[in-house]
């Protein structure tokens, strides 16, 4: 009776796991219910999209379980600062090439309540706008929620401004008293301040800034800084069921020094620049001055790189990739997007992008551990982000990187796939055994007008297949693939495809030109024993990116239906042997049959 109703009970559990999932697991993960939780899931449920798209990472405080920890961090080249509330802002070293000389100003304002009484945060790194956004939900004694909302960003187009946009909303019946904390300048070297004030234009009032110099030392090499930023008020008055805003803005301007008794005219000239910087950017609308970020980071974008996802232990998938390009490209300027940018300089960035002869040189970087570590931290950051600039400079890229972040983006891109300008033509060298997952090269710049759309596909009979089409083109382009034998393909906005072939020796894959003639005079140049077309990966080798595992597609259900079966087994085999050898002998309760004689 106990192994039936044993067998029954695990039978029952079984189907139970197996109708519901692990839906009562993910609930259990999900923060228990409560005003705060409620408050920072809305908030957070708004960017629902961007984050499934791999566009932005949420990061809870503290962290849950299951969040990649990629550091808040905003940064345009000439300043950047990770998002958290001691955090310096770095500028960049004479011969650096990331943000990593410290200035001692921490800009970040953080909000507080007198009475609160606990509070929930999360962290938003917005990838394609360029931002950070935090949402805090704070909780008063009386249980009532006050909401705060701010979006932090180093503007793309205004390469000195560093701006944090509160918003506050009183949910609560009664008014709060809301308090605003900056560290501001704080450790060495102690810099100069002073307090002015100034007017918004139009009569909208007036506001007060703070005005800040010094000099700071990096390799022996002296900085002069000058900083303008609003005051911060000390607290405000929020009333009930109504919201406040506020801009914090911050106005940053170095220059090195060849001496330092050149300070005094530098500092001068900084700061004076700092100030009507300042004063021009409180003139503008937050919205319009905002949307100038925006666009010009969402213009970076536009050339891109797409991987399928892949749920093999430790594979690198699109959401560590999205935040590697976005902190390298955070460390680097983009003269294409900046005012105040000389005409030569612009022209000298398009003309580097039109063309780039010689990028990319190396093995594709997609399977290179080192530019795919941690982002975990300020250091880490910076670490990754040196180590790309280095790669990209050394493999061919150097005349593209001067072109700032918009070469830069076209260089990493490029580098997925080991593709490469040579000679008038772009080829595709990633090797056929690597191509075991999907790709997208979106809008590779070729030519002033021209950009190029490279795929790959694993179809069902695991074999790549290569596919090319023009985004936009001035004029005629040609595709050949590995060994140019064929007739040259021309391309057009729809995707035309080839097939994967394997060269001996190894050659590139695909190439693409403008000119048929030299595609045509390709297949002379190639000199190879054999093409064949490329095998089929290996089942388990797709299995592993597919479902996680080289047994196809069998569910964390199935192994845990097999592990219930198994042990089922093996009770069953334990109550036999127990009743054969343990269990009392019906023998031993029989009765012999008494015999009763009648005495006469």
């Amino acid at each position: 009776m106990l192994i039936r109703k044993l067998f029954t009970f695990t039978i029952l559990i079984f189907f139970l796991l197996w109708i519901f999932g692990f839906r009562f697991y993910s609930q259990v993960h999900v923060e228990s219910p409560g005003e705060l939780n409620t408050c920072l899931e809305r908030n957070l449920y708004k960017l629902k999209g961007e984050v499934e798209q791999l566009d932005s990472n949420i990061l809870h405080m503290p962290p849950l379980e299951d969040e990649n920890q990629y550091l808040p961090y905003v940064g345009n080249g000439y300043i950047g600062a990770s998002v958290m509330d001691d955090s310096t802002v770095k500028i960049k070293a004479r011969h650096g090439r990331t943000l990593q000389a410290v200035i001692p100003f921490r800009p970040m304002v953080s909000v507080t309540l007198a009475d609160e009484s606990s509070r929930k945060e999360a962290t938003v790194s917005q990838f394609r706008r360029g931002t950070v956004q935090k949402f805090s939900c704070i909780e008063r004694s009386q249980e009532e929620v006050v909401e705060a909302a701010s979006i932090y960003y180093a503007h793309r187009t205004y390469p000195s401004v560093f701006e944090q946009d509160v918003t506050v909303r009183n949910t609560g019946s009664e008014n709060v008293i809301v308090q605003f904390d900056q560290l501001a300048y704080s450790g060495d070297p102690p810099f100069k301040m002073e307090v002015k004030k100034f007017e918004l234009p139009g009569g909208k009032g007036d506001y007060q800034a703070v005005i800040a110099s010094g000099i700071i030392e990096v390799d022996r090499v002296s900085i002069a800084v000058a900083i303008a930023s609003k005051k911060v008020p000390n607290a405000v008055e929020v009333k009930a069921n109504k919201f406040v805003s506020f801009r914090f803005v911050s106005v940053i301007n170095y220059s090195y020094l060849n001496s330092k008794k050149d300070f005094e005219s530098v500092k001068t000239v900084l700061t004076n620049k700092s100030e009507m910087e300042l004063q021009k950017v409180m003139s503008q609308d937050v919205r319009a001055f905002f949307e100038l970020h925006e666009k010009a980071w969402n213009e970076l974008w536009t050339t891109g790189f797409h991987i399928s996802t892949s749920r093999a232990i430790n594979a690198l998938n699109g959401d560590k990739i999205n935040a590697t390009m976005y902190n390298v490209l955070s460390q680097v300027k983009a003269p294409l997007f900046e005012v105040n940018v000389p005409l030569s300089h612009i022209a000298e960035a398009n003309s580097v992008l039109s063309y780039a002869e010689g990028c990319y040189g190396g093995h594709h970087t997609l399977q290179a551990p080192n530019l795919w570590s941690s982002l975990e931290s300020e250091t880490d950051i910076l670490t990754v982000s040196n180590l790309w600039l280095i790669t990209l400079e050394k493999l061919g890229c150097h005349r593209l990187l001067r072109a700032g972040a918009s070469g830069v983006m076209q260089a990493m891109v490029l580098s997925f796939g080991a593709l490469k300008f040579s000679n008038h033509h772009l080829e595709f060298n990633t090797e056929p055994k690597d191509l075991h997952r999907d790709y997208l090269f979106r809008r590779i710049g070729y030519g002033n007008a021209t950009h190029v759309n490279i795929s790959v596909s694993v179809g069902e009979d695991n074999k790549a297949v290569l596919s090319a089409a023009l985004d936009r083109s001035d004029r005629d382009y040609y595709a050949c693939d590995a060994g140019c034998l064929d007739a040259p393909v021309e391309l057009a906005p729809t995707k035309k495809q080839f097939p994967v072939k394997l060269t001996d020796p190894v050659t590139s894959i695909l190439y693409i030109t403008s000119d048929r003639k030299h595609v045509e005079e390709l297949r002379l140049s190639i000199h190879v024993k054999e093409v064949l077309e490329a095998p089929a990966h290996e089942t388990h080798v797709i299995s592993m990116h597919k479902h996680g595992s080289g047994y196809g597609a069998m569910s964390t259900m199935f192994w845990v239906g097999l592990s219930l079966l198994i042990i089922l087994f093996h009770l069953f085999l334990f109550h036999l042997v127990y009743t054969e050898y343990f269990a009392p002998s019906p023998d031993k309760y029989r009765t012999s049959p008494a015999v009763f004689l009648r005495q006469s």
